[in-house]
């Protein structure tokens, strides 16, 4: 006797859930997760197969790392640092500028600042005097960037004395941060001034600059003087012209009693001035209009507690109303959500799903803005998450992103998005030994179809006269190659596959259908593989007496599809709950899409399917009605419903 069920998930918002989040069988999370979920992304209706990485030129060094560049509104560039140098990277992942020698060294980079303001880099770190990088266009049109060697920057070192000084005149001496021990290793923009934190002296202390000389329009982002000579009194009628400073001319030395820890972790200009330092996070509530009291030496600048979160690490990213950040000890990414109704913020720890990753402590974090926007935090052995996140639709959903057995990415940036162009994740790779930089272009979930979904992609403008291609970077690599074609009607469709063996020169051998057919200038896509899993949790069926004791076997599993090609789906392999065996997929896997094989036409479309696809199993008893669904082709797949169809025989 059999009593058929069935179950439908229509939502993947859950994301990721951990093993103990498995018998949460009541929440929200829990009827809309996954128990595995490893290169896929989210966005509000469904899952799909991750974009694929972009190649867009060597790196300097495994140590490299990128810093956000604004020249522009329009024009975003990544500052790429290695041992002792630097140069600026492009959008598309090449090289934009020259190369320059830089004092700063590979284990000094992780902890580097380097902030872009007015088109210029403004460089920080505790074992180096405050400097600063320039960009000048080039002399000849269509040439790189001319990028600058960081040039310490001259700070005010006291205030003029007057031409005719009378007793009483007084003068301070300003912080110029030129001594071992006084260089900051924090910094930030905001209200007008250059803010300096952080030295080893005062790991606690907050520095102001003054701000605009409204003489004269010019910033006065190197001048820390907190009070200047006043009530000068002269005899004769020829006295100099000497401005009289306000209260928002002054300097701003600043440091709170209350703001526990050993040193100020890092600060971020959001709805207000906020400080990460040890246990609890501080911001400042009373507008950009910070102003001192010159004749006390008394700022009216203050921070208050904003959580009890306590930071970790040296960096902070925002996103709309919400501050991300590593909490106490790197292991947790904490978020913060601020009030514009109570100017406050409130924060909780979103990474418990995958607390099991972060064991081995994050070492950055980005986001990428979006619909939904993605948080990635790469930890310090190399192991990369990414988080879709929606406030609007209240989703925080997981998902693990992996690449080919020996490669692994060794440091991430995210740039913004701009009038043309999406927002991009950056990459530097270690591809079995070689390090790359790459591109990932975060098109939204409806348009996934219209990128290649290969790693480390090159396009050969053409293939010569033997049918070969060469793609030097991907040497004696196996990679899969698709040839892809522009439709004006339903956008990029992929036509055919076919997997080759690169020689050591990066020459691979195409099948001789396409040599035969394919014409000059044809565009082959090529690059390096990955597989998309996903796998559901246990189902929950009615406890009305039926089902308990009972074993499950699934009948059928249907998918609601849209421009999706390829792809599989298996009972979950695996007899051990929480346990996962990859090497199992295929065991008796039916295909959720047949491909067209056999002849074909080289250029032939292929098109894409959106709608519903039944697959069904033969009747056998199992006590695991988990499935996983995988698709290790380089096709979209995309999954906006699964219906399964469960038979409960008595046991």
């Amino acid at each position: 006797m059999s009593t058929q069920y069935r179950t439908i998930q229509n939502s993947f918002i859950g994301g990721l859930l951990s093993a103990l989040q498995e018998g949460a069988v009541g929440s929200a999370a829990y009827s809309s997760g996954l128990s595995i979920a490893e290169n896929v992304l989210y966005d509000t209706a469904s899952v799909f197969r991750r974009y694929g990485t972009k190649f867009g030129t060597m790196a300097k060094s495994a140590d490299s790392v990128f810093f956000r560049y604004w020249k522009s509104e329009d024009e975003i560039y990544m500052l790429e640092c290695w041992d002792k140098g630097a140069r600026l990277i492009s959008r598309d992942g090449k090289a934009a500028s020259n190369e320059v020698v830089t004092p700063y060294l590979a284990s000094e980079l992780r902890t580097l600042s380097v902030v872009s303001n007015m088109g210029e880099l403004y460089v920080v770190h505790r074992n180096h005097k405050p400097a600063k990088m320039t960009v000048t266009e080039p002399e000849t049109e269509g040439s790189l960037l001319v990028l600058s060697a960081p040039v310490d920057i001259a700070f005010v070192a006291a205030v003029p004395k007057p031409e005719t000084p009378q007793d009483g005149d007084d003068w301070t001496v300003a912080k110029t941060f030129d001594s071992p021990g006084d260089y900051p290793s924090e910094q930030l923009f905001y209200g007008g001034r250059w803010w300096l934190m952080s030295t080893d002296n005062d790991p606690l202390m907050i520095w102001g600059s003054r701000t605009m000389d409204a003489a004269t329009g010019t910033y006065r982002f190197n001048d820390f003087t907190l009070e200047e000579w006043h009530a000068l009194k002269l005899e004769t009628e020829e006295a100099p012209s000497e401005e009289e400073m306000t209260a928002a001319d002054c300097a701003i030395a600043y440091q709170s009693s209350d703001m526990y820890g050993t040193r100020i972790r890092w600060a971020l200009s959001h709805q207000s001035f906020l400080v990460g330092a040890g246990m609890s996070i501080y911001q400042y509530t009373g507008g950009a209009a910070i102003s001192a009291v010159p004749a006390e030496g008394v700022s009216t600048f203050s921070l208050t507690q904003a959580v009890a979160l306590g930071a970790s690490g040296d960096k902070a990213v925002a996103y709309n109303s919400y501050v991300f950040f590593a909490g106490i000890g790197g292991h947790s990414l904490m978020c913060m959500n601020y009030s514009q109704q109570y100017s406050s913020y409130t924060g909780t720890d979103i990474s418990v799903p995958v607390a099991d990753y972060l064991r081995a402590g994050i070492k950055t974090i980005c986001i990428t803005e979006g619909s939904p926007a993605v948080v990635w935090v790469l930890t310090n052995d190399g192991k990369l998450l990414a988080c879709s996140f929606s406030d609007t639709a209240g989703m925080i959903a997981w998902s693990i992103i992996r690449f080919t057995d020996d490669d692994h990415p060794l440091w991430i940036e995210a740039m913004e998005s701009d009038v043309s162009r999406y927002a991009t994740l950056f990459l530097v790779m270690d591809r079995a030994g070689k390090n790359t930089i790459e591109t990932l272009e975060m098109v939204p979930g409806g348009a996934a179809y219209s990128v290649p979904f290969l790693d480390c992609y090159t396009i050969s403008p053409e293939i010569d006269d033997e049918g070969m291609i060469c793609l030097p970077e991907l040497a004696e690599r196996s990679v899969e190659m698709v040839e892809s074609i522009e439709d004006s009607a339903s956008g990029i469709r992929y036509s055919a596959s076919l997997t080759g063996e690169a020689d050591e020169d990066g020459y691979i051998t195409l099948d001789s259908r396409f040599a035969q057919q394919a014409e000059e200038g044809t565009t082959i896509t090529a690059g390096l593989k990955y597989m998309m899993i996903i796998g559901t949790l246990r189902s929950e069926l009615p406890a009305n007496g039926t089902s308990q004791s009972a074993l499950r076997v699934i009948k059928n599993v249907t998918f609601r599809l849209y421009n999706s090609l390829g792809g599989n789906v298996t009972i979950r392999p695996s007899t051990t709950v929480g346990a996962f065996d990859r090497s199992k997929l295929e065991d008796e896997a039916r295909p959720v899409l047949y491909r067209r094989y056999g002849e074909f036409r080289y250029g032939e479309l292929e098109e894409l399917f959106t709608g519903d696809i039944s697959t069904s199993y033969k009747s056998s008893n199992t006590d695991d009605d988990r499935v996983a669904i995988y698709s290790d082709s380089p096709y979209p797949f995309c999954i906006c419903a699964l219906i399964i169809d469960h038979s409960i025989q008595e046991g």
